[in-house]
């Protein structure tokens, strides 16, 4: 393989490649990327088995051919190079020699036929979406799957559900669901006819990741398109697919019905996210909670660390039902709050129960938190 493409064109493929790469695994072709060149076209191809990409720009091909080679050091070794033209060659020796003005390095590769396959083969049964929508759903909703580390938790729970339907009021919607046993988000969209996902695809965290910061770097003409059983990120440089976890994801409808709420009070979203950004910081790690007072006419909320000090602030409300106090993670509720500008509905079970947070008037987006022990 012989050939040339300009060193930020270079970068910004590198750069869009890394965090579909492995590296602590016991496989260590999946550190690396899939570099090809032909027909005046180069690509690189990066997978963990579980989300793969493939990228590709215009160069002048001398000679085809592919290789595989260590994504990271790659990508650091391109980014500290100066701004020129990048010439790219693989001897006999299993080495990439990488040219830029009068640096000249040679980099270890790896067989690219022991390269695990990249394909985008079921992208023809998608049907798509606006990035805008699948991005403010993921916005909303990816704070509530667990991580990596939380390995209690259900196989299902480690990504969102994404499901469609059609409601007689609304019409057709697509709905995202995540939820770590503590906390349940929910949002939706409203889109134009019924679409058909069956019982929903389960998107693991790592894919949304990935996949919001595709949407992030504002790809001109990019879209979204899902099907049953496959998710994509499409532009006209760049093809993402994420495979989906296999299995039920916990029935959520009866959690988020607004039924089982019957008491609600409405304050400034806001001022309450103030507030608790202040509770925040005088909460210890292990007694991470505030205690919300439910008046009549204020919401009282108090945080205490006994080695610090503690915290009572008053913040006006409306209350409709009986008054009672609950303690709640405060962060849980700053996570939800930032999405809304204006005032929130705090739907409330009991003094035992959980709490559904909701943009006032609206049924979108929806957040149920779990009470805590003080």
């Amino acid at each position: 393989m012989k050939c040339k493409i300009n060193k930020s064109v270079l970068q910004n493929m590198l750069a869009k490649v890394q965090g579909f790469t492995e590296r602590k695994s016991t496989l260590p072709i999946l550190s690396h990327v899939l570099v090809e060149a032909q027909d005046d076209i180069f690509r690189i191809k990066a997978t963990d088995l579980h989300t793969s990409i493939q990228v590709k720009a215009p160069c002048e091909v001398e000679e085809g051919g592919a290789c595989a080679i260590n994504a990271k050091s790659f990508y650091d070794l391109i980014r500290e190079l100066p701004d020129g033209t990048v010439r790219i060659g693989i001897d006999d020796n299993a080495k990439a020699h990488i040219d830029v003005e009068k640096n000249k390095i040679k980099m270890n590769v790896m067989d690219p036929d022991e390269y695990p396959m990249v394909e985008f083969s079921s992208m023809d049964r998608g049907s798509p979406f606006e990035l805008s929508v699948i991005k403010s759903m993921i916005d909303r909703t990816i704070f509530s799957i667990p991580s990596s580390a939380e390995s209690d938790t259900k196989y299902t729970l480690a990504g969102a559900l994404l499901i469609s339907g059609h409601d007689e009021l609304t019409g057709g919607y697509i709905e995202m669901v995540t939820t770590d046993s503590r906390r349940l988000s929910v949002a939706r969209f409203s889109v134009d006819g019924k679409i058909d996902m069956g019982e929903g695809i389960i998107v693991p965290r790592k894919g949304l990741q990935e996949l919001k910061r595709l949407m992030d770097s504002k790809d001109e003409e990019s879209n979204i398109l899902l099907s049953k059983d496959s998710i994509f990120f499409v532009s006209p440089d760049t093809t993402a697919t994420v495979r989906l976890i296999d299995g039920k994801f916990p029935d959520y409808k009866s959690v988020v019905a607004i039924d089982a709420y019957p008491y609600y009070t409405r304050i400034n979203a806001q001022e309450l996210l103030s507030v608790l950004k202040v509770c925040a910081a005088m909460v210890s790690d292990i007694s991470n909670c505030v205690r919300f007072s439910f008046q009549k006419d204020k919401t009282i909320v108090y945080a205490n660390n006994p080695d610090q000090g503690e915290v009572e602030t008053p913040v006006n409300s409306e209350l409709h039902g009986e008054e009672m106090e609950i303690n709640f993670n405060p962060r849980y509720f700053m996570d939800c709050l930032a999405y809304i500008s204006g005032d929130t509905e705090i739907r409330l079970k009991g003094p035992q129960g959980p709490c559904m947070i909701m943009d006032n008037g609206k049924t979108d987006c929806k957040w149920v938190i779990m009470p805590m022990r003080f």
